[in-house]
């Protein structure tokens, strides 16, 4: 509920800025973001002088208070600095706006360094990296996922995978993925190439451009050591909102019938939750798909509803409709508990593409 009230805050805010905006009442700098870009210009050249130039500004109104201010690095075509900054405050997010700047310059050269490190790496795979998520790590590559080229993807993204976590340095990320876009998605996206790298490859309009349909996403697990586990590669099928529910709704239609008529023993009164796992390319196929659907023998409560008391997984085609015998696992959910799906030592399927 709580959720439900600061998200219909946050709307209620955003219509009232709308509102006052169209009637001209923007008082006090409310949208303006001159005094702050003025400020932000005088700090930066305290701070490092003739090392920065501004490059954008955006209001922080209804959230907050001030500007978020953004800076090219003069000399360094990838890194941007940020800096939030409230002149009317004369601070930046409580903190003396000099400190701030000077930690936030430190911050960017060093996620403009593990950028290039990254396109380096990645780079030296065969790949381009089209795309970051917005805090610098989850990369977009293009690439064509068929039966031809699937397996051979998976093996080149793991050892891609590999070669950038040892040249950071340390240990692995418990889990690194590498998104995964048709190759004439990568065309003509939109970004400005004057712009920072970091800007541009982090843009919502880009990520939107090359999330726009159907891709997948290679992921792989660290092993023992700290060092990437090579035969655990998967891939995950991510379908646009639409386009997922409707395949979901094809999957657990599926499965309540094979419930109702073919289970051992038949469950005339099963019903499947609306809950469906993450869905993953069966090894070997790029049209066979793995994935979880709950159910329960019965509806409950006075309002019947199914919480996913037991789970199925299941094989399905691109249609949702099953292409072998699903495994039946019980009591997967105790009262209105946390769910907790079986792994593999509790005899679930294994979606791991072998590695090399």
């Amino acid at each position: 509920m709580a959720r439900s009230r600061r998200g219909a805050g946050r709307r209620l805010a955003g219509a009232l800025a709308l509102v006052l905006a169209a009637a001209g009442v923007t008082g006090c700098g409310t949208f303006s973001t001159g005094d702050d870009r003025e400020r932000a210009v005088e700090i930066a050249e305290r701070v490092a002088p003739g090392e920065l130039e501004v490059i954008g500004a955006r209001t922080l109104f209804p959230q907050a208070g001030g500007s978020e201010v953004s800076f090219r690095v003069v000399g360094d075509a990838d890194a941007v600095v940020r800096l939030r900054v409230d002149a009317e405050k004369s601070d930046c997010e409580g903190r003396d706006c000099a400190e701030r700047l000077t930690a936030e310059l430190a911050d960017a050269r060093r996620e403009a360094d593990g950028f290039r490190l990254m396109r380096r790496e990645f780079g030296a795979c065969g790949y381009e990296v089209h795309g970051l998520s917005a805090d610098g790590t989850g990369p977009w590559i293009a690439a064509p996922v068929d039966a031809e080229s699937v397996r051979p993807l998976v093996v080149s993204v793991g050892a891609c995978l590999e070669r950038w976590t040892r040249a950071r340095g340390g240990a692995a990320p418990p889990y690194l993925s590498v998104k995964v876009a048709p190759p004439e998605r990568v065309n003509g996206l939109p970004g400005d190439p004057g712009l920072p790298s970091l800007v541009r490859l982090t843009s919502g309009e880009r990520l939107g451009r090359l999330g726009s349909g159907t891709y997948h996403r290679v992921g792989f697990r660290a092993g023992p050591g700290g060092r990437l586990d090579r035969e655990s590669g998967e891939i995950d099928l991510v379908q646009p909102f639409e386009e997922r529910q409707r395949f979901a709704a094809a999957v657990r239609e599926a499965a309540a019938e094979w419930l109702r008529t073919r289970a051992e023993p038949p469950l005339p009164d099963a019903v499947t939750s609306e809950f469906t796992g993450v869905w993953k390319l069966v090894p070997g196929r790029v049209d066979r798909f793995g994935g979880w659907v709950l159910y329960c023998e019965r509806p409950e409560g006075e309002r019947p509803v199914c919480p996913g008391r037991h789970a199925l997984a299941v094989t399905v085609g691109p249609d949702g409709a099953l292409t072998a015998e699903p495994r039946a696992f019980r009591d997967v959910r105790e009262g209105n508990g946390l769910l907790g799906l079986p792994d593999e030592g509790d005899g679930a399927p294994s979606y791991a593409w072998p590695g090399p």
